[in-house]
């Protein structure tokens, strides 16, 4: 997907020259196409962030165009344009996921707060996805206990690679409050644990003491131990041996 390059689609050339231009004034790139099958075709060849266009359109009107693009990324949003639509139209329109449905003639400065908008939701949804990916591969579960706790399941080894997806997946889960008061990490299965996972570690520590939460360790596993015991961390760390004797001793102190 190129993030900057927009998809405008009219069968009246000098409306695609007018929102081209204005877009370009505004740091985008765009490619033009003048019916929907032309128009699909260039969305499958270069990969816009987003699509503009007509709603009455000759071989391929905006409705199936959009309806095609959605088949082929759902992430990609697609507002469209027309001079004569009823309610009926914007309602269907609407209900195939379109992102806006502009009236012409067009108040490009609508159009340039609506596209930065959907853009946005683009990305933030293509970021999300690859997160879902990463973290897929780094936790094998997230448990929740009660009101209180969050339990995730490391399952990737904790070293140059991993750290950083591990960091990034939980200051993400704390951003969009998503995990409880107390975060347990559950380290049973890591077979190999170096200098970068120790960091990791006082990193999202601090990080969540920062925001407000508690960082529990349970169920070291023999690399995980070993390290931070011959390093004299062990006391730097909430750790216990199982989750329920973490669960027992937050509410024994509450």
């Amino acid at each position: 997907m190129n993030e900057n390059l927009i998809l405008v689609v009219d069968d009246e050339p000098d409306i695609c020259v007018e929102i081209s231009g204005f877009l370009s004034n505004k740091g985008y790139q765009t490619i033009i196409a003048h019916d929907g099958i032309e128009a699909l075709k260039l969305f499958r060849e270069q990969g816009p962030v987003l699509v503009l266009t007509d709603y009455k359109m000759p071989l391929m009107d905006g409705m199936e165009l959009l309806k095609n693009i959605k088949s082929l990324n759902k992430d990609v949003h697609v507002v469209l344009l027309s001079g004569a639509a009823d309610s009926r139209t914007i309602v269907e329109a609407m209900k195939e996921n379109a992102f806006d449905f502009i009236p012409k003639p067009i108040d490009l400065n609508n159009l340039i707060m609506i596209i930065k908008t959907a853009i946005e939701k683009t990305l933030a949804a293509r970021n999300q996805g690859a997160l879902r990916r990463a973290s897929s591969n780094l936790v094998r579960e997230v448990a929740e206990i009660g009101d209180e706790f969050t339990v995730l399941y490391f399952t990737q080894d904790m070293d140059e690679y991993s750290t950083p997806k591990y960091d990034l997946y939980i200051r993400k889960l704390v951003y969009e409050h998503t995990i409880k008061k107390n975060l347990i990490i559950f380290l049973k299965n890591i077979e190999y644990f170096n200098n970068m996972g120790l960091n990791l570690l006082i990193g999202i520590q601090d990080f969540l003491k920062e925001k407000g939460y508690t960082l529990f360790l349970c169920s070291l596993s023999p690399p995980v131990d070993f390290y931070l015991s011959n390093l004299g961390y062990i006391s730097h760390f909430n750790i216990e041996s199982t989750v329920d004797s973490i669960v027992e001793r937050v509410r024994l102190s509450t």
